[in-house]
């Protein structure tokens, strides 16, 4: 039977386009958010949009999600998410980084993006930012966009109230109600909302959610902060990543702010929204290694948000296993704004279609019955990534 009523929860980017696509296709539908539209992990991060990702399977959905991206305005009733191109370069500063990406470049080719290794040379002349700072080895470059997240959401918001979405903030999910080995109802601090089907995409807190329902999800919150100067002449037009010696990363706003982070490789797994000093120096200390063109800028601002991460650092898309009309849709570990809204949409058809289309056959939450609860977050960066050479 078709649903009549979607309850979504979570008024994040991931929520709001499963219910403006929802919606669309003729459903009521119920949005639940325990703060406001974006407080959780979509209004604190940097709007990242790239297709270049180190399995095919996350290639091939993020080219879509790219893609999505660039007629998202339609869905957002004409709003501008204040998209705009950009170049990522993925800096490496190991040889056996080096090996390790270049060995997915066939993988690159298959799949039609334009991502490939260069030298060091090449590196610093395409990204003269990093001219004097700590030599790479090499780098991945590839187009990408950025995306101004508040822009997004905001007009994903109020796209949604205008066309009927019945958005409801500062009411907090408390659980999961199941009769007959299905959900048919969420507890809620407002009281009890039925539904027909059921989407838990409150990313950090989906666990916890998921649990009630007798779902186990192996799952893990994790600390990322950021911090923004104040701003200054456009100085690099790259969205600069690394991993050595440990996660960092770099770009230049619209208008003309530096963000950027550095994460601690001993930040515990936990749920914690506090930005702190110990962050603001480590950036500020390995910045100044990597780009020393940046010395003598200001930090204006700083935050923090809360990745969730998976085991295999792939999303959860689907219904879960062992309950009935009951659907994922979180686990982005760091790639949420990228994949959340074509996620979101092709979840909602299959919803409300039964079909399920093959760029989200790799995301099924049941990939993860039987599996340990192991965090296992502080191994090397490529490690997470099982099922690619670039974890070998």
């Amino acid at each position: 039977m078709t649903p009549r009523r979607i309850v979504i929860v979570g008024a994040g980017i991931a929520g709001l386009v499963a219910a403006l696509e929802a919606r669309a296709a003729g459903c009521d539908v119920i949005v639940l958010e325990r703060g406001y539209p974006g407080g959780g992990n979509s209004g604190r991060n940097v709007g990242r949009i790239r297709r270049m990702q180190l399995t095919e399977e996350l290639t091939r959905i993020s080219i879509a999600a790219s893609d999505y991206w660039l007629r998202i305005d339609r869905l957002l009733g004409g709003r501008n998410p204040l998209l705009h191109p950009t170049t990522y370069a993925l800096v490496l500063y190991g040889d056996d980084e080096a090996e390790r990406l270049g060995a997915l470049e066939p993988m690159w080719r298959a799949t039609g993006i334009d991502a490939r290794l260069h030298d060091a040379a090449t590196t610093l002349d395409r990204v003269p930012v990093l001219q004097g700072g700590e030599r790479p080895v090499g780098s991945v470059l590839s187009s990408a966009l950025l995306v101004h997240p508040d822009a997004a959401v905001h007009g994903a918001y109020l796209a949604a109230r205008e066309r009927g979405v019945d958005v409801r903030l500062g009411v907090e999910v408390l659980g999961f109600e199941s009769a007959g080995g299905a959900v048919v109802a969420v507890e809620t601090t407002a009281g009890r909302i039925a539904g027909d089907a059921f989407v838990n995409a409150a990313d950090a807190h989906a666990r916890g959610l998921a649990g009630t329902a007798g779902v186990v999800v192996p799952t893990h919150p994790m600390r990322r902060e950021a911090l923004v100067t104040h701003s200054i002449r456009p100085i690099m037009d790259q969205a600069v990543t690394f991993y050595r010696p440990f996660e960092g990363w770099f770009n230049q706003t619209l208008r003309g702010e530096i963000v950027a982070g550095v994460t601690d490789p001993d930040e515990p797994a936990d749920y914690n929204h506090d930005s702190s000093l110990a962050f603001a120096t480590r950036t500020a200390a390995l910045l100044a290694r990597k780009a020393p063109s940046l010395l003598g800028l200001h930090a204006v601002r700083q935050w923090a948000g809360t990745y969730e991460y998976t085991p295999d650092r792939s999303p959860i898309v689907g219904a879960y296993t062992g309950v009935e009309a009951l659907y994922g849709l979180h686990g982005w570990s760091g790639r949420g704004m990228l994949l959340a809204p074509v996620s979101a949409s092709l979840l909602v058809r299959e919803i409300l279609t039964g079909a399920r289309d093959p760029l989200l056959a790799p995301f099924a939450p049941a990939r993860f019955d039987g599996v340990a609860d192991d965090a296992a977050l502080h191994a090397d960066y490529y490690g997470g990534y099982a099922s690619t050479g670039a974890a070998s």
